[in-house]
Formats: structure tokens, C-alpha cells, sequence
């Protein structure tokens, strides 16, 4: 295998990792870039050896494979340094009459390879003529067509011969199939992917050539764009917020029946808690993320009433004044709280880290910020939320299910809470329902041709499915206080 970096800077740590096609090269991703992210292709499967140092630095790591790229992530990665993985038009298991592309047309392919068979090849994968020229503009000469084959028995002696030789290592999160695709049989497709119920199927009508760069924004959260939509959207937030109001007012409650909980349980013990943080009680400190227009802030403020507060968001905010110390920040919350950052009584957020790009690891670094006892109150959205919308856009929208944020949680929290809600907001009119997604920004930066007036005429009605959780942070020992006592003091142990 060959790596080639598209885009690389020495201060990320989160990387996209393209797996292309058999045949496809880095050109066909240069335009494919991300804020704060390195970008790296990996191709030529005529062998099956990936460098180790390509994944060196990361923290996260994306993967997106098309069509062979997905045997040939599945075959080379190590699954403890993935934190996602989308297959595009591929599978597991290539050369399958039931799984896969069918041995004979796989090994016909090869047997019979020749400069002029490679170009229908191409033609036949490729949604069109003028995609094809664009991508392949020059014919591959007999040396290079040679070269290829060799790709191709590569994968067929490595790849598995049944489902059940091998389970899936990768962490897959979603397997794309194209209705229109002409090398890998979609029935096969979805056969194979059933195997593994934890992975999310999503039906297309493209062809076997994907533009991977649509399905990259479509999960990956453009910050950038993001702010700019928040920042236009200010203004009229408020008002048209309906849902992300009524998450706020329930978070918040949580909030204040775990603070009333304790002080009963302090007035039947008579003892007082060691920190402010399950008392209620002034003087604690907080950091928010992505506060926004200050909906939760307002709801929360008084309940806690922090000394000191810091918050965190990707787009310009107001001053809130609800602690006596206040700090803003305007950057990305994730990359912020692993390298910056003090300890915190709460770390809170509603409706804002389902554009983080990796969850699990945000939450480890909440508990690492959370002094002992700490909390943190949280809320997001769960698969299906806005679902309506779903088959207006080109590649749905990615939300992690109760049980997966409750596995995440399970590692560095306890007294864990998850509550999930549904809010179904309705419209007098499309124009209204159109309103709301403009003033609130709530698309995100994943590109949605399909939304517009025409389209979304018989819709009335938009079903938030928001969740909300509540965490202690497990005891670190690295935090435990050491006791030391005065000089002189008698020995009594």
C-alpha cells in the first residue's frame, strides 16, 4: 500500500483516512480538506502492508473506505486506533458470490485486464461520461494495466471466503449502497452488512463511484461553516428555538432535583457534602460548551450560582454575567479542553456536542476536568431526531444511540443518568418550518440540495429526539489528596 498526504499541519491531531478504489488514485481527493484535520489517501493494493507511523499523533481518526478500500481498511488497521469507519459501496468480504462482487466477474476482471477492458471498467463505474474523463482523463498504458491485475489477486488470495471465516474488526458506523451500482451487487451489500447489526445501512441512488467528499461533511462537522450559520442566526434564535428551549428547561431541571436530593439528604444526615458541587451551593465553578444565544445558561445560572464561569463556542457570544468571574473562549471545545482548560465543579452543554467528532473522547476529557465529585449535565440528540428530513437529504445525519453514550459514560463516570425526550414541533405553513431551520442553523454544514419549498411541501411537523445525561466522575487516583500533617504531629498508626 501507498499513503499519500493531501493536507497535513503539525498542530492536528485528528485525522481523515481515505481508503480509495482499486485502480483510483490521491488526485481524485485533492480538493477534500477540513479544518483542523490532516487528510490522507491510501491506495495501490498490491500489497497488503500499511506503514505504521500513518496513524501516529492522531487521537481521532476517521476512516472512509470505497469499494475495495473497505477489505483493504478492514485487512490493514488497528480497530483500537479508529474512532469511526464508513464504508462506501464495498464490503468485508470482496470476492463473494453472496457478499461480494461474484468470484467469476472478480476473477474474469482480472484474467482479462487489458488497457481497453480497464476503461470500460471505469465507464461502467462512474455515474456518467464527463465524471469519468474528469476523474480518468488519460488511458492507462499496458505496464500500469499489468500492475493493476496484480492489485487484484492481491485481494482475492487475501480476502476471507465466507462471512463467518472473519468477524468485522473496524469499528463500521454506516455502510452506504448505491441502488445504481454496477461492480459491487447491492443485494450483496445488504446481506453482508447484516451481519453485524450495530452497523447503520444507508440506501443511495448513486453509482458505484461515490464523491467522498459528501459523505466526509456530511459527518464530519465543518466548524467554520457551522459559526457562520450560528453567527447569522443570533439574532433570531430565540424565537424560533422551540425545541432546543425546551431541552434547556428540562436539562436544568435535572439539575435542581439532583442539587434538592442532596440537601435532603444532607438534613437527614446532618453532615454537610465535601464539595459545593451536590450542595448547590455558591462558590462553585463551571465551564459551558457551546452556550449559544445562553438558553440553558439562564435556566442553570441561578440554580448554581458559580463564583466562577468559563464557556466555550465556535461562534461569537454575549456576555452572560451570571458568575461574579467570567471567561470566554471562541474556538473549537474539543481541541480546547484537551490541551487548555482548569478543573471544574460542572461541565455543561445542551444541544451542541452532536457536532463534536469524537464524543467519547470529549467525555474522557470532561472527567479529567472535573475536580472530585464533579458533575457534568449534558444533553444531545438521538438517531432519527428530525427524521423527517432524512430522505430530503443526500446522506442523513449521524447521531449516537442511549446505549452507546450510556458505554461511553460507563468508563470514566458513575451515578450515571440518561433520559431520553421527544419534541414535536409543528408549522403553520412550510415557510414557517423553513424559518425555523434558517434562524436556528440547526442543518449544520453538511450540504442538503434537497431542501427546499417544493420538497418539503407536505411537511408539517418536526420530531426532536434530544437525550439528556447526568455524570459523577468516577474517583482518580492521581486526584486523591495527600494528607500531610504538621511537623511533630504524633505517628498513629
Amino acid at each position: 500500500m501507498k499513503v499519500e498526504f493531501i493536507h497535513k499541519a503539525k498542530e492536528n491531531s485528528r485525522l481523515i483516512l481515505i481508503f480509495t478504489g482499486w485502480s483510483a488514485e490521491p488526485r481524485l481527493y485533492a480538493n477534500v480538506s477540513h479544518d483542523t484535520w490532516d487528510v490522507a489517501v491510501v491506495y495501490d493494493y498490491s500489497d497488503l502492508t500499511l506503514p505504521d507511523a500513518v496513524l501516529d499523533g492522531y487521537y481521532t481518526v476517521y476512516v472512509f473506505a470505497w469499494s475495495l478500500g473497505v477489505f483493504a481498511a478492514e485487512r490493514t488497521l488497528d480497530p483500537r486506533r479508529i474512532t469511526a469507519a464508513y464504508a462506501i459501496n464495498g464490503t468485508p468480504l470482496p470476492v463473494s458470490d453472496t457478499h461480494g462482487i461474484p468470484v467469476e466477474i472478480f476473477m474474469g476482471t482480472a484474467d482479462n485486464l487489458t488497457p481497453e477492458n480497464l476503461y470500460r471498467f471505469r465507464r461502467r463505474m462512474m455515474p456518467d461520461k464527463e465524471t469519468l474523463n474528469r476523474c480518468f482523463p488519460a488511458e492507462e498504458n499496458a505496464e500500469q494495466t499489468e500492475y493493476l491485475r496484480k492489485g487484484l489477486y492481491t485481494v482475492a488470495s487475501s480476502a476471507p471466503k465466507c462471512a463467518s471465516e472473519e468477524a468485522w474488526r473496524l469499528p463500521w458506523t454506516r455502510a452506504y449502497i448505491s441502488a445504481n451500482d454496477r461492480i459491487f451487487p447491492p443485494e450483496n451489500m445488504r446481506r453482508c452488512w447484516a451481519i453485524d447489526p450495530d452497523v447503520q445501512t444507508v440506501e443511495t441512488d448513486w453509482a458505484h463511484y461515490t464523491d467522498i467528499g459528501l459523505v466526509i461533511r456530511s459527518v464530519i462537522a465543518d466548524t467554520i461553516t457551522i459559526s457562520r450559520h450560528f453567527s447569522n442566526a443570533s439574532d433570531s434564535y430565540d424565537t424560533h428555538a422551540i425545541a432546543q428551549n425546551m431541552a434547556a428547561i428540562r436539562l436544568a431541571s435535572l439539575i435542581k432535583a439532583h442539587l434538592e436530593e442532596n440537601r435532603k439528604r444532607q438534613q437527614i444526615s446532618g453532615v454537610a457534602e465535601i464539595t459545593g458541587t451536590d450542595c448547590g451551593v455558591s462558590g462553585v465553578s463551571t465551564l459551558e460548551i457551546g452556550p449559544g444565544t445562553g438558553l440553558f445558561t439562564k435556566e442553570y445560572g441561578s440554580l448554581l450560582s458559580p463564583a466562577r464561569a468559563e464557556f466555550v463556542d465556535i461562534a461569537d457570544i454575549p456576555r452572560f454575567g451570571v458568575a461574579p468571574e467570567e471567561h470566554y473562549h471562541k474556538c473549537d471545545a474539543e481541541l480546547w479542553l484537551a490541551d487548555e482548560g482548569e478543573e471544574y465543579d460542572w461541565i455543561l452543554s445542551a444541544s451542541a456536542i452532536q457536532w463534536f467528532a469524537d464524543i467519547p473522547r470529549f467525555l474522557h476529557e470532561c472527567s479529567r476536568h472535573l475536580r472530585p465529585g464533579g458533575r457534568i449535565a449534558m444533553s444531545t440528540f438521538l438517531p432519527g431526531n428530525m427524521g423527517e428530513l432524512d430522505e430530503f437529504r443526500p446522506v442523513p445525519l449521524r447521531y449516537p444511540g442511549a446505549a452507546e453514550l450510556q458505554e461511553w459514560l460507563d468508563r470514566d463516570f458513575e451515578d450515571i443518568l440518561v433520559e431520553e425526550d421527544e419534541i414535536k414541533v409543528e408549522f403553520r405553513s412550510v415557510r414557517d418550518m423553513m424559518m425555523h431551520l434558517k434562524h436556528t442553523g440547526v442543518t449544520g454544514s453538511a450540504p442538503s440540495p434537497g431542501l427546499s419549498i417544493s420538497a418539503l411541501r407536505r411537511l408539517r411537523t418536526l420530531t426532536y429526539r434530544p437525550v439528556y445525561f447526568t455524570a459523577k466522575a468516577k474517583v482518580r487516583l492521581d486526584k486523591v489528596p495527600t494528607l500531610i500533617y504538621p511537623e511533630g504531629t504524633p505517628n498513629v498508626e
